[in-house]
């Protein structure tokens, strides 16, 4: 009778694991898109919620493979730059970031508070290097089920783009997405980034150059209108507006993509180093038929659109007389800005770095004279070399000056941007009133610093004494004694146990804090039984660290290898076990890892019944000897 009810224990523990597994497995299956940059496969995704509805956030991590080593040599550069190429998902606003991580291969980018915007189900990643060129473009259809498309927007008659048949829209005119602001034509001193909260600062000023993705539609033309066999067909010429392109090639514009619907094509394009003129804040192109001669040349479109961060010039008139102001004339006033500054790429909490600032006179025929520079430091940041103010006697027109100065990062900053003003006060020559005028300029640097990491796996428990084949207890203890967070901890298992390779995600472990590992762990023979947890995770540079520890502890049998009165014993079958051939059929051919761990479990319950029985039947061999 005992044997019967041990017999259904084992099978219903079996039963249930099985059923869980199974249903694990359904609920972590991802899926599979297809990629766009030839050399980048296997790329899957994991959502921090589901399913997104319209204006619902959430953290997406795309990872992909590349075998290709002239593109991982790429991948793996420093300062590449993540951003969408689509409207499926927006990640606009100072809580929200893209980032690369990975090396040799193996890749993913994290999508910090990506939006929904409630149409489509792809997300489009393009992947630059610090330059702004394009180094891939990772596209990944998301799962039904994972996103609830926005069923709300009726069917739009004068635009048959959006006519419910998943064929993309039609705008009424262009938008565009800014991916970079930067202040130096070599594309250095970068102000914005989308998603880098150390380049944070979207205003676009007179001088100020801009890489941007724009996206308009051309009706009742045909892809092979505008690009066919990799060529284009079309010019496109930023003539109009507040932006122009320094050099006189369109090598800057590149048309990375055309969509095509039953009413026209979409355009997506990059515009690269768009100079901003101060003058209104209209970006303004044609688009015409590839023919140098300019009265037979047909003009497809001419497309606007207004560019909210701009900041126009105004000249300024600082006296009180009636004497024309002669700044709204072309009489530009002389503007020293810091066209470079270089901090050696990384600076450690504690250490000391040499901070070298370049300073250029954008006129082009004014000089400036009597140049009194003041660098102001933030309390993270002190000079320790030299003073905080430097004389220039003389800045030539469209010239440079470089100083340098030692600065001690304090050991206990914060593990984030630190801003460092910067002050030009100078004279020049006004050409019109022939007099001598003064001027101020101001610059605002940003100094990333980062803390030490003292990520530290403190100990493992386990008993001392375990039991053969039975479920026992191991916790791995860690501890965060760094200034600054780490992140995406994952703890992992191994040694001669039945269950190796189980796996934990622990999200984050802010600076201060203690956490643990805990895993279940089933030795396979008496005698010593080893192994290690290996726990890895990111610092703040989102570079991939690992910790490890070793784990021992001694198995024995609790049977001793006696049949104690079940039945059981070495060579033995544990009852109910042979009783299903189907079962060990099963096992024979390639039973699944939740099969597997059905098995073990139920043996482990079959061993602590057995166990028990064991132990109560020595307590009533003692009590009858007394």
């Amino acid at each position: 009778m005992k044997a019967n009810t041990l017999k259904r224990a084992v099978a219903l523990a079996l039963a249930v694991l099985i059923l869980l597994g199974t249903l694990g497995y359904f609920l972590s299956t991802v899926a599979y898109g297809l990629e766009t940059t030839q050399g980048i496969k296997d790329v899957t995704y994991t959502m921090s919620a589901r399913p997104l509805k319209k204006g619902n956030k959430a953290d997406i991590k795309v990872s992909f493979k590349t075998d290709d080593t002239a593109l991982q040599t790429k991948l793996d550069a420093a300062g590449n730059q993540v951003a969408l190429s689509d409207k499926t998902f927006s990640i606009d606003g100072n809580d929200a970031e893209a980032s690369l991580s990975g090396k040799s291969g193996n890749y993913s980018v994290l999508l910090k508070n990506a939006e929904y915007s409630g149409k489509g189900k792809e997300i489009g990643i393009t992947i630059r290097d610090k330059s702004g060129n394009v180094i891939a473009d990772v596209s990944k259809t998301l799962e039904n089920g994972d996103v609830e498309e926005d069923a709300t927007t009726p069917p739009d008659d004068n635009n048959p783009g959006n006519n419910g048949d998943n064929e993309p829209a039609l705008p009424s005119n262009m938008t565009y997405t800014i991916e970079r602001i930067y202040r130096s034509s070599n594309g250095e001193n970068v102000t914005y980034i989308p998603g880098d909260s150390s380049k944070n600062d979207p205003s676009i000023h007179r001088g100020y150059y801009v890489d941007a993705m724009v996206r308009f539609s051309i009706p009742g033309v045909t892809k092979a209108d505008i690009i066919s066999n990799s060529t284009p067909n079309v010019q496109i010429l930023v003539d109009r507006g507040g932006f122009r392109f320094q050099s006189a090639t369109d090598s800057a514009i590149k048309i990375e993509r055309v969509e095509e619907t039953s009413s026209g094509v979409i355009c997506h394009v990059s515009l690269k180093a768009l100079y901003y003129t101060g003058t209104g804040s209209t970006l303004a192109f044609t688009v015409q038929s590839k023919d140098n001669n300019e009265n037979a040349a047909y003009i497809y479109e001419q497309f606007t659109a207004e560019v909210s961060s701009c900041v126009p010039y105004t000249p300024r008139d600082d006296d009180d007389d009636d004497t024309p102001d002669y700044g709204s004339m072309q009489m530009a006033t002389p503007y020293v800005i810091v066209s470079n500054y270089n901090y050696g790429g990384t600076v450690t909490a504690g250490d000391t770095f040499t901070l070298s600032l370049t300073f250029y006179n954008t006129s082009r025929n004014i000089d400036v004279s009597n140049m009194m520079i003041t660098v102001t430091m933030p309390e993270a940041l002190m000079l320790t070399s030299s003073s905080n103010t430097f004389y220039v006697d003389q800045l030539d027109s469209e010239t440079t000056v470089t100083e340098t100065m030692q600065v001690t990062a304090k050991a206990n900053a914060a593990p984030q941007s630190h801003n460092i003003d910067v002050s030009m006060k100078y004279q020049y020559v006004d050409d019109h009133l022939v007099s001598r005028r003064d001027n101020t300029t101001q610059e605002t640097i940003s100094i990333p610093i980062i803390q030490v990491d003292r990520f530290q796996v403190t100990g493992v428990e386990v008993s001392q004494e375990i039991y053969l084949n039975e479920e026992s207890y191991l916790t791995v203890n860690f501890v965060n004694k760094g200034r600054s967070d780490v992140y995406n901890l994952s703890a992992e298992i191994s040694g001669d146990i039945q269950n190796p390779g189980q796996q934990q995600n622990l999200g984050n472990l802010t600076s201060g804090s203690t956490g643990t590992a805990d895993f279940y762990i089933t030795p396979n023979a008496e005698g010593v039984c080893s192994g290690e947890v290996k726990i890895t995770y990111e610092d703040t540079n989102m570079e991939e660290k690992t910790a490890t520890i070793l784990w021992s502890t001694t198995v024995v049998d609790p049977m001793g290898g006696m049949d104690m009165g079940m039945g059981i014993g070495p060579g033995m079958e544990v009852p109910g076990m042979m009783d299903d051939p189907s079962l060990m059929d099963e096992e024979k051919k390639s039973p699944t890892p939740f099969i597997i761990g059905g098995v073990v479990a139920a043996a482990a319950v079959a061993g602590l019944l057995i166990r028990r029985r064991i132990l109560k039947k020595r307590s009533e061999e003692a009590d009858a000897n007394l």
